[in-house]
């Protein structure tokens, strides 16, 4: 919520990359935005305003949290934080995105912090036991 053009930048193939520091270790975090995340941008975008999104309030935001759980049936309570673990388990790391290209994402000093948020799902344990197998089909053991 406090994200304001200043921390968005293009690369040299015109990307729009999000840049900032992060409050809890100064580390700076860089995103590349996805197609949704520019089109949010531009749906919400205001000159009057210095930050990229209008504020909302810390009791707005969880009652609206709240909700979607109900709407999509998600059992727990859902957080900025848990966010954080979904992308890193079930988005960035399940699409073959590196950890420390992760740990970079997420703004992180140390990569045993990533390793926490990004847990090996069965999915993508069997997808690179899959790739591995393959890769060593022609192999011979020999004792």
């Amino acid at each position: 919520m406090t994200i304001t053009d200043e921390n968005l930048s293009r690369d040299s193939e015109g990307s729009l990359w999000l840049r900032y520091r992060r409050k809890k270790n100064e580390m700076l975090a860089n995103v590349k935005l996805l197609p949704e995340a520019v089109a949010l941008l531009e749906k919400y975008k205001d000159a009057k305003r210095p930050t990229l999104f209008p504020p909302q309030k810390y009791d707005s935001v969880r009652a609206n949290m709240k909700v979607l759980c109900v709407w999509t049936g998600i059992p727990m309570s859902i957080s900025f934080h848990s966010g954080r673990h979904s992308f890193a388990s079930l988005i960035a790391l399940e699409e073959g995105v590196p950890v420390e290209t992760i740990s970079r994402m997420l703004g992180h000093s140390n990569i045993v912090t990533t390793q926490v948020y990004a847990r090996v799902t069965p999915k993508k344990l069997f997808e690179d036991m899959a790739k591995f197998a393959e890769a060593t089909k022609d192999m011979t053991l020999v004792l």
